[in-house]
C-alpha cells in the first residue's frame, strides 16, 4: 500500500509539472517580446464617442529589426499586456480602415492587409513581412471612440507569423479621451454706411451742352470716372443683402428738381437717359456698382426703363447678401434752355440704405 500511494503522489507530481511547463509556453510570446520604445498613439479626436465617431489612431514607436508579418492593435480598459482586455464601453473598430499611406513609416502601407472583424482588435497582416525599425508607425482610420472621458490604452504586438501567434515585440501606451471646450461668441447684426462726398455739382450750365456733376462743385462736359462724382459705401453681415432707396428734396413740397428759393424756378428731374442738350432737365443715376451690388433697371442709365429721381424714395441699388465696404457711384447730370431763368439752383439726395437679417 505505502508503495502504492507513493507511486500517485509521484504521478501527481510530473503532471504539475508538465503543467507548469506548458504555461510557461504558452506565456513566452508576448513574456520574451521585445519591448517597443518611444512609442505613443497619436488619435485625431479626442472626444467621446457623441461627439467623435471617425477618428484616426496612429501609433508610433521603434521596434526591432526582425521580420515581421502582423501588426496587432487592441484598445483596452487594462494597462497590464500580459493580462485580459475588456474592450471600452463604446468603442468600435469594426467599421475601420487602413490609414493614410503618409501616416505609416517604415512599415509599407500598400504591403499590408487590414481585418477588423473583431471589434477593438485591430490587425493588419503581410505574407512576406517586413522589418521594423526606428519610428515605426501604422494607423487606422474610422475608429469611434469611447463612450466616458478616461484613460485607455492601446496594446500594441508584432509577429512573425501572418496568425499572429509567435511575439517579436510589444508595447504598452495610454491616451485620454476627453470632451472639447466649448468656445462661444456672438457676431452683432452689422451695418456701415458712409458717402465718400456730401457736395458735388455742375459748376454753371450753358444750354450748349449737358454738364455731368463733379467732387470739386466745378462740373464737367464728360463723365466722371470711377468713384466720383461720389460713392455710397456699405459693409453689412445681412443673409439676405441690402436695399438703397433714393429720393429728392426739389422743391421741398410737390416736385422734384434742382430748385431756385428766391425766384422758385426749378429745372425738373427726368430719367438721367433723357437729359438733352438745349432742356431744362436734370438726371440721377447710379454706376460703378461693386460686386454683389446691383443698380435698380430705373436708375442704371440705360435708356431702358429709366427713371426719374421723386420727392418719394424709389429703390436705387441692392443686394442679395452680405457685403464688405462695396461701393455704389451716385452720378448726375444736367441741361437747361437759353431761356432758363438765373440764379443758385440746388437740390439734396437722400440715400437710405436697409439691411435685410
Amino acid at each position: 500500500m505505502a508503495k502504492k500511494i507513493k507511486k500517485h503522489g509521484k504521478t501527481a507530481l510530473i503532471l504539475g509539472l508538465i503543467l507548469t511547463l506548458v504555461a510557461m509556453y504558452l506565456a513566452i510570446p508576448i513574456s520574451q517580446a521585445a519591448q517597443i520604445t518611444s512609442r505613443q498613439m497619436k488619435i485625431s479626436d479626442s472626444r467621446p464617442t457623441a461627439a467623435s465617431t471617425s477618428v484616426t489612431y496612429d501609433f508610433q514607436g521603434t521596434t526591432s529589426t526582425d521580420t515581421v508579418k502582423c501588426l496587432r492593435m487592441r484598445i483596452c480598459n487594462e494597462s497590464d499586456i500580459t493580462g485580459s482586455c475588456t474592450k471600452p464601453t463604446g468603442l468600435s473598430t469594426t467599421g475601420a480602415a487602413k490609414g493614410d499611406a503618409g501616416d505609416w513609416n517604415v512599415w509599407d502601407q500598400t504591403h499590408w492587409t487590414g481585418t477588423f472583424t473583431t471589434d477593438g482588435d485591430v490587425k493588419y497582416t503581410y505574407s512576406t513581412g517586413e522589418i521594423g525599425g526606428t519610428n515605426a508607425s501604422f494607423s487606422t482610420d474610422s475608429i469611434t471612440n469611447p463612450t466616458s472621458a478616461g484613460v485607455y490604452y492601446a496594446w500594441i504586438n508584432t509577429y512573425s507569423d501572418e496568425a499572429c501567434s509567435t511575439a517579436v515585440d510589444s508595447g504598452v501606451t495610454a491616451f485620454y479621451i476627453i470632451a472639447g471646450v466649448t468656445v462661444s461668441a456672438t457676431v452683432a447684426e452689422t451695418l456701415s454706411v458712409t458717402i465718400s462726398d456730401s457736395a458735388i455739382g455742375f459748376g454753371t450750365l450753358d444750354s450748349s451742352e449737358i454738364r455731368y456733376a463733379t467732387a470739386n462743385e466745378a462740373g464737367a462736359t464728360s463723365e466722371p470716372g470711377d468713384d466720383a462724382p461720389t460713392y455710397i459705401q456699405v459693409s453689412t453681415n445681412a443673409a439676405s443683402g441690402m436695399g438703397i432707396t433714393i429720393k429728392d428734396d426739389g422743391d421741398g413740397s410737390s416736385t422734384a428738381g434742382l430748385y431756385e428759393s428766391s425766384t422758385t424756378e426749378l429745372i425738373p428731374a427726368v430719367a438721367s437717359s433723357d437729359v438733352s442738350v438745349g432742356s431744362e432737365e436734370y438726371g440721377v443715376y447710379g454706376k460703378g456698382a461693386g460686386s454683389g451690388i446691383t443698380i435698380d433697371e430705373g436708375f442704371d442709365n440705360d435708356t431702358t426703363n429709366d427713371l426719374a429721381i421723386s420727392r418719394i424714395p424709389q429703390t436705387f441699388a441692392t443686394a442679395s447678401g452680405p457685403l464688405d465696404a462695396k461701393n455704389v457711384d451716385i452720378s448726375a447730370k444736367a441741361s437747361i434752355a437759353g431761356d432758363t431763368p438765373a440764379g443758385s439752383y440746388s437740390d439734396t439726395l437722400t440715400l437710405i440704405t436697409t439691411p435685410t437679417y
